[in-house]
């Protein structure tokens, strides 16, 4: 009799057993992979902060080097329309170094588009004239942007304005905005304020007094 309760108790596990800790291990690993998926997704997440964050950073240099190299025979033309709910803006520099390889009298062109999932894309567009569109290098700079907005000082009202016009006449001298500021928010809600300085290549004139 002792002999066989010895033998009872040694038996292995029940399948009630097995089955709670199969149901325990599953759990363990189902919170392993969600701490690990978790970790990879922010991971990913932190790279494509710092990405985007070292592209604004190089567009911002670009941008700045850009304005500071306007002569007075370069035209900024400054063009903001609305299109459904977002407005796009195509900024233009004529006469200036080609950023790719400095070949000299090119076409700069900054504008948005809106993108095929939603938001806006910021696009860079280099050419030689305006017949040249074909053959132009474009460049993606920036998606998933919810605004992208050029506006131009006013020297005469201090008012910052979404156009602005120079002729494109070759050997026209031209009065450029003393500041240009870009309003730029992400789909994410990071917000950017950037403001330039373009280089005064001619005093502008005082404002006429309205005659009383």
């Amino acid at each position: 009799m002792q002999h066989y309760a010895r033998k009872h108790a040694s038996r292995g596990f029940t399948l009630l057993e097995v089955v709670i800790v199969m149901f325990i291990v599953a759990l363990v690993m189902a919170g392993v992979h969600s701490i690990a998926h978790g970790t990879l997704t922010l991971a990913d997440d932190v790279r494509r902060a710092q990405r985007h964050e070292a592209r604004k950073q190089a567009f911002v240099h670009f941008s700045r080097q850009l304005f500071a190299s306007l002569s007075p025979g370069s035209a900024l033309n400054l063009k903001t329309v609305q299109d459904g709910g977002h407005y796009l803006s195509s900024l233009e520099v004529r006469a200036v170094s080609s950023p790719f390889d400095g070949t000299p009298g090119r076409i700069v062109a900054l504008f948005t588009e809106t993108a095929v999932g939603g938001g806006l894309r910021l696009l860079m567009e280099v050419r030689s004239n305006d017949h040249d569109s074909n053959n132009g290098i474009k460049v993606l700079l920036f998606e998933d942007i919810a605004t992208c907005e050029w506006r131009a000082c006013d020297p005469a009202t201090a008012g910052w304005l979404p156009s602005w016009t120079e002729p494109v006449e070759e050997q026209a001298m031209h009065r450029h905005p003393q500041l240009l500021e870009l309003n730029l928010a992400t789909v994410g809600g990071i917000s950017d304020r950037f403001v330039f300085w373009l280089p005064q290549t001619a005093p502008f004139p005082p404002p006429t007094a309205t005659p009383q």
